[in-house]
């Protein structure tokens, strides 16, 4: 048998890989992260955009879709995570599996769209913030001087609170900021779906029944978008779905930092799919029966395929939960509480984006594709410091004056790199398995496996190709003005293909043969520690459920 591959850097040794960043994040931690770290404005506020788009049905389809491409990709990154719980997550995968040139471009692809999303939604913050007649400004400072802290101190504050363990044993309750973070937005989802259905049955102050009223006119489909051209705005809510799924891989980033990675990120896996379901697609259904896909308080696509003359301000206004309830009598009360859960969830997303975008940056420099100095732990927190503060200069960006659609272009921008990400996952997975079959790798050892896969990544695989090519498809109709140009939706496409392009002409590397992929070294061994179910009822289903 011909002798595997070892294609890791002198940097990325077995301590770094292994023993680098600190494991602290426990099962809770990992389990409303996966589901709810990076669940921000784009879900909140850009949900209007796919309803407007698509129509009721068409984006609701549209997050089917996406939603079983996010899943079809966590299955992918996760079983290949039951095996090597290491720094750097799917871009060394693809280093490691597929080619040297393919982990550098989705490396540097996926740290550029989440860093970008960064300042798109501190700039969210700032205007959910003035809202209540403030200025901002201040504020925002605070916010992204707090995220950078946070993330340089580690995930004992990411992941396990801003209080000492004496603390935490003398039951002050501060467990997480991420995890408490998680639990106010997905308390804040099933609030605004419980209340989007009393309004549909009547129960609002207005006392009338919706029922399935906007479905039948203006229609299941956006009635806005020209006839014949419906596709298109079937496409729009692809795009906006991709960066309201953006980051649900977090889980296995943070796997490197995790207490027990195999069996957490295992548990966190089996239990995303029904709370995809719940908060992702429920969202987005009730709020196609209390609001009509042609309101034109909506955020509406890039590029004006629904013709509908509409304010572009990003604010809270724009929710289509707000709309709702402002048409059927709620009051501006009503509509705070609202906006302080969705700043929440802005400065939360910012949060995960940059701890996400600082770990994938720490693994490139590991792996020589980034600067050797990003690498550098500090030994006190278990971080990159030089990496974190890199990642946060991005959030400077919300202090530029930008106009008009410049957020949601950046939304969109990133909804593009999350796809390219989930081909790639998809197809380093399809790599994986292949590898682990002519070498005789038993999967069902691993501590997580799909029995439904290879399919599922070949599903995600030509879904995301699709959503790719098609995304950017308004601009050959003649739908974008001349200021918004072809750049807009191709540009991350090209600069992957650039990045793979150079690094493989420059390194002279080549495709990794299944037979010499390695599937042992520098891979941590002894991470998992005895588990400990809690005593007592409540605790008992605490454990089980989150």
């Amino acid at each position: 048998m011909p002798t595997p591959i070892h294609v890791t850097n002198a940097n990325e040794t077995e301590e770094n890989l292994t023993h680098g960043p600190r494991r602290q994040l426990e099962q809770r931690h990992v389990q409303m992260i996966a589901v709810a770290g990076t669940v921000g404005t784009a879900l909140f506020l850009g949900s209007g955009q796919a309803l407007s788009g698509g129509g009721p049905l068409g984006a609701l389809l549209a997050y089917a879709f996406v939603g079983s491409v996010a899943y079809a990709s966590l299955c992918s990154v996760g079983e290949m995570t039951s095996l090597a719980p290491v720094a750097g997550s799917f871009a060394h995968y693809a280093h490691r599996w597929v080619d040297g040139a393919t982990g550098f471009a989705v490396g540097w692809i996926y740290f550029f769209t989440n860093a970008v999303t960064i300042p798109a939604e501190i700039a969210g913050a700032e205007l959910l913030i003035s809202y209540w007649n403030v200025n901002p400004r201040p504020y925002v400072v605070l916010i992204l001087g707090v995220t950078c802290l946070v993330n340089i101190f580690g995930v004992r504050y990411f992941g396990e609170g801003v209080f000492s363990p004496q603390l935490l044993r003398d039951n002050l309750n501060y467990d997480s900021v991420e995890f408490w973070f998680s639990i106010v937005k997905l308390t804040m989802i099933a609030i605004l779906i419980l209340i989007s259905i009393v309004i549909d049955l009547g129960g609002a102050p207005d006392h009338r029944r919706l029922g399935f009223q906007y479905w039948k006119n203006p229609g299941p489909f956006t009635a806005g978008v020209p006839h014949g051209y419906q596709f298109l705005g079937f496409m729009s809510a692809v795009i906006q779905a991709a960066a309201a799924f953006q980051g649900i891989e977090i889980s296995a980033i943070a796997a490197s930092e995790t207490v027990s990675p195999r069996r957490n990120v295992a548990r966190a896996m089996k239990r995303v799919f029904v709370r995809i379901c719940v908060f992702y697609l429920a969202g987005i259904f009730v709020a196609g029966l209390i609001v009509p896909s042609n309101d034109p308080q909506l955020l509406q696509p890039p590029g004006n395929i629904t013709h509908v003359n509409s304010t572009t301000e990003k604010s809270v206004n724009a929710s289509p939960f707000v709309i709702g309830m402002r048409n059927s009598g709620f009051g501006n009360p009503v509509v705070s509480i609202i906006n302080a859960g969705v700043l929440s969830s802005a400065i939360s997303a910012g949060n995960s984006f940059m701890f996400s975008a600082s770990r994938i940056l720490y693994g490139l420099a590991l792996r020589g594709q980034a600067p050797a100095c990003l690498a550098k732990l500090n030994t006190r927190t278990g971080t990159s410091i030089p990496a974190v503060l890199f990642t946060s200069a991005f959030g400077f960006l919300a202090f530029l004056n930008f106009k008009n659609e410049t957020f949601q272009w950046f939304y969109n921008m990133a909804a593009v790199g999350q796809l390219i990400t989930w081909s790639v996952i998809n197809f380093t997975y399809l790599r994986f398995y292949k590898g682990m079959a002519v070498q005789q790798w038993p999967r069902t050892d691993l501590e997580y496996w799909n029995r439904f896969q290879p399919w599922l990544a070949l599903w995600g695989l030509v879904w995301c190709i699709v959503f790719i090519i098609f995304g950017g498809y308004p601009i050959f109709l003649g739908f974008y003005s001349v200021d918004q140009p072809f750049i807009i939706s191709y540009v991350i496409p090209s600069v992957f293909l650039i990045g793979f392009i150079g690094w493989r002409h420059s390194h002279k590397t080549r495709m990794i043969s299944p037979i010499q992929m390695d599937f042992e070294s520098n891979i941590p061994k002894d991470t998992e520690t005895p588990e400990v179910v809690p005593n007592g009822f409540w605790a008992k289903l605490a454990y089980r459920v989150i």
